[in-house]
């Protein structure tokens, strides 16, 4: 009996041992790790499929987002791509935090493939994509920017003297959103300060000579400037019809195209076919070649895909034509040309926070930007 007595004392020494162990942190310690690494498993999950933050860093798109904003990517509106580049550390983009260290190998990538979404590009959409010309790294680990679809699969773009003409409708710009470069001058003595900027909104532009500025702004802010008694003329700056050059897409001495004399092209659709011509192959080029993998060869009287002379190719996959906000200080399709549809990573959808990093408002949070929709 007292043996008995003496293995019950014992057993019910080591569960209070245990208990107490437990409370002061000796067990707790493991469930804290394993809490941690669920939580990380699963924000994992949630960027990879259904959405995550963007941080815009330019002025390109600057009436919808301005640079400081954090947006919200929506991935499951067009089907979460699935990830390409398995060897990488998670929640880094391409390089490591504060360095030039890549945050990825490149031995083994995957096909791009992608989920079904509940919904398809659409026009004006704000597309958050990887940049196509980048040719040194996987899709997935391109940088990131932000733009508005303009031109679907299959549409018929042409811009002329700044104007868009989509299947020969003539598009309306947004005067609230859309900029461009204007040549404002100002009567002589006037004293330009940083609160004649700031009382009309205007963050872009330069003084270009004596009293004349050139600066970014809407139709609207046109108009109102204008009406200022400081000011005699305000007028867009625009290129003449023949000042193309190899900087615009299709980056090609025969096409004398320019940001306001853009086209008439269409846009790629999966399926379509095309006739290719020693004219219009450099439009395709890059597709063919790049986006599409294919090899080919053009001499002064052939076109060579795969080894097999074609007149014809047929598209893959679907493209889009995406031009920045402020048109006339752009890195857009009008340089680059169709930004693919494997590219794309999602829409952008609203802002979450946003933090004014510029020289006059640095160290701000902007709150009347928070959770403000695209």
């Amino acid at each position: 009996m007292t043996k008995s007595k003496k293995i019950s004392t014992t057993a019910i020494k080591k569960t209070v041992k245990k208990s107490l162990g437990k409370k002061n942190g000796h067990k707790s310690a493991k469930d804290w790790v394993k809490a941690i690494v669920i939580a990380l498993l699963l924000l994992l999950v949630f960027r990879t499929f259904i959405g995550q933050s963007f941080t815009v860093t330019s002025s390109r798109m600057e009436k919808a987002v301005m640079s400081g904003d954090h947006v919200y990517i929506n991935k499951l509106s067009l089907g979460a791509r699935m990830p390409v580049t398995i060897l990488t550390i998670p929640f880094t983009e391409n390089t490591l935090p504060f360095s030039s260290i890549p945050s990825f190998f490149d031995w083994i990538t995957l096909p791009v493939m992608r989920i079904p979404g509940y919904s398809h590009v659409k026009h004006n959409d704000m597309l958050v994509f990887n940049y196509p010309y980048e040719n040194d790294v996987p899709v997935d680990m391109k940088t990131r920017y932000v733009k508005r679809c303009v031109a679907l699969s299959g549409d018929s773009i042409r811009i002329y003297n700044k104007t868009i003409f989509l299947n020969n409708v003539q598009i309306q710009s947004d005067s609230n959103n859309i900029q461009f470069r204007y040549r404002i001058v100002f009567k002589k003595g006037s004293i330009v300060t940083d609160k004649f900027w700031e009382k009309y909104n205007i963050n872009e532009g330069n003084l270009s000579a004596e009293r004349v500025y050139d600066c970014d702004v809407t139709l609207n802010q046109a108009y109102t400037l204008e009406q200022d008694s400081m000011i005699t003329d305000v007028r867009p700056l625009k290129l003449d019809k023949d000042q193309g050059s190899t900087i615009y897409f299709p980056n090609n001495e025969k096409f004398n195209w320019n940001t306001d004399f853009f086209g008439p092209v269409k846009v790629p659709k999966k399926k379509d076919s095309v006739l290719l011509t020693i004219k219009n192959i450099p439009i395709y080029r890059r597709i063919i070649e790049t986006y599409e993998k294919n090899k080919l060869e053009v001499t002064d009287k052939q076109i060579m895909i795969n080894d097999v002379e074609t007149r014809y190719y047929v598209f893959k996959q679907n493209y889009y034509f995406v031009l920045d906000d402020n048109r006339d200080d752009a890195k857009d399709s009008r340089f680059w040309g169709f930004l693919p549809e494997d590219h794309i990573i999602g829409k952008a959808s609203f802002i979450w926070f946003s933090f004014n990093n510029s020289k006059s408002g640095s160290g701000k949070v902007r709150w009347n930007r928070i959770f403000k929709r695209l």
